[in-house]
């Protein structure tokens, strides 16, 4: 026997052995199923819901926690981000006396070898939280702005400026962390 449309014959079949398994799965036995909050949420054996820590990007666990110089304050996180904090001091003239703090956020990226930090983004606040436009940018990083990483001593970053505008404002390249031993906190940190 010759089929006259085989692509249809053939169409038919599966839909019919879809539905037979489909019909299959609807009839068998409901099988237990996890729930992904529960599955994330292990219980240590006091009963309480233990804490996993975030997963690190690979090749940035050395360059993990917070990092301070005089005025600036930077964390770099497990999952690629950093934030940094820096006391600008005042940023509305001498006149009207609003000290301003930069919130910046940065990526890291780490397809070059080296891990750079690169700016994305600034908010600038006031003593009280609100948000400030300073006088002037000038002498401030900029988005696009970044910086290669390196351990430079045990506890102590090295920030390395990538670009022409860094190299001319940054001021100390050392960031401290709290297994910096005492020298590196006053003379490298000034922290």
């Amino acid at each position: 026997m010759r089929l006259r449309y085989p692509l249809a014959a053939a169409l038919g079949v599966l839909v019919i052995g879809g539905g037979i398994a489909l019909g299959r799965g609807l009839l068998a036995e409901p099988v237990a199923t996890a729930n992904a909050s529960t599955v994330a949420a292990s219980v240590t054996p006091s009963g309480t819901a233990a804490s996993t820590p975030a997963a690190v990007v690979p090749g940035l666990a050395p360059f993990v926690g917070t990092w301070r110089v005089h005025g600036a304050e930077l964390t770099v996180k497990p999952d690629g981000t950093a934030t940094e904090r820096i006391q600008l001091g005042p940023c509305r003239g001498i006149s009207v006396p609003v000290r301003c703090t930069a919130e910046a956020t940065l990526k890291v990226d780490l397809s070059p070898g080296a891990p750079h930090l690169i700016y994305t983004g600034f908010r600038y606040t006031g003593d009280d939280g609100a948000t400030v436009v300073p006088d002037s940018l000038e002498g401030l990083p900029r988005v696009g702005d970044g910086y290669r990483v390196r351990l430079f001593a045990p506890g102590v970053l090295e920030l390395i400026p990538l670009t022409e505008h860094l190299r001319q404002i940054l001021g100390s390249p050392y960031r401290c962390n709290a297994a910096a031993d005492e020298y590196a906190h006053q003379r490298l940190c000034n922290a």
